[in-house]
């Protein structure tokens, strides 16, 4: 079974220009957060390039308004309105609530593509709990709409953290897991930038809050991101899986006394009923590393 160790090899190369950004922006502004600088449009384009590297790493893995590739489309979409609300909070005081509401559409995405199953309730509670304990934090110091857009914003980003959370699944496929693991650590990682940001802006000052928010927002998104690798893979699987369950379904109302045929849907090759969905499954399995063992 492919290892992570290999996959970060082959998706490696693709990340160079976000590490070489990151690395450009904290040499620059580590010290230096957006209210100090006097050169705020500056700050914004090098804020905002890790963001659209890792926007160019995803459409690298490949792009299709095909179903397999929703979840790279989903995450794609949160990225870019990461990028804006980046940019709105380098004018925080003007536009810092629509920056809110930018990181609370790509916190939706997020969860969208994460996905609802399974579902795991006890994650849930968990979270939500620990997100109204800190509202309730916060409250005392927020004013007027910020009342209302921060408690909608502690709800999305405690979906998303659920639903990442909620995929991490300790059996099965080593490589699965990986790309699950990075989506919640990316997803945890984001909870701890904006709880950092929120401490310091509506209750106290936070030592080097600056280089602590910065560096976990580009961890999370970085988590994010490495997530849609092969995450069409993914999708296919869970799809065949679908469609054998509707077989078997199909199969199992057919009254007693018929001969159980196959559907339309089957192949029969050599005396056996393969499903056409799972072939193609494997077909992209084994082609997915090949052209990792040829990029090594």
């Amino acid at each position: 079974m492919i290892s992570p160790l290999t996959v970060l090899k082959s998706v490696g190369p693709k990340l160079v220009p976000f590490f070489k950004t990151c690395t450009i922006f904290f040499v620059l502004f580590a010290d230096t957060p957006a209210s100090e600088t006097s050169a705020p449009w500056f700050f914004c384009i090098v804020k905002c390039l890790p963001i659209i590297s890792l926007i160019l790493f995803v459409l690298l893995n490949g792009m299709s308004i095909t179903e397999y590739y929703r979840y790279s489309r989903r995450v794609l979409i949160g990225l870019i309105f990461s990028c804006l609300g980046d940019a709105c909070l380098v004018w925080a005081k003007s536009y810092f609530e629509v920056g809110i509401g930018c990181f609370a559409i790509a916190q939706i995405c997020y969860a969208r593509a994460f996905g609802w199953k399974p579902f795991n309730p006890y994650a849930g509670t968990f979270i939500f709990g620990l997100g109204a304990l800190f509202y309730a934090f916060l409250s005392p110091a927020l004013h007027g709409i910020m009342v209302y857009m921060v408690a909608l914003y502690v709800m999305v980003i405690c979906t998303m953290a659920w639903r990442a959370v909620a995929r991490v699944q300790f059996f099965g496929d080593l490589y699965i897991k990986w790309t699950k693991l990075s989506g919640c650590f990316g997803a945890l990682a984001f909870v701890i930038s904006d709880v950092t940001l929120a401490v310091d802006r509506f209750r106290f000052h936070i030592p080097y809050a600056h280089p602590i928010i910065m560096m976990t927002y580009y961890a999370a998104q970085l988590g994010i991101a490495l997530s849609v690798v092969d995450s069409q893979v993914d999708e296919l699987i869970d799809a065949s899986k679908r469609n054998a369950n509707s077989e078997s379904t199909q199969t199992s109302t057919q009254e007693n006394g018929h001969s159980r045929q196959p559907s339309d849907s089957s192949i029969q090759a050599n005396g056996f009923v393969t499903m056409p969905g799972l072939a193609s499954c494997d077909m992209l399995i084994h082609r997915s590393l090949e052209e990792r063992e040829a990029v090594n």
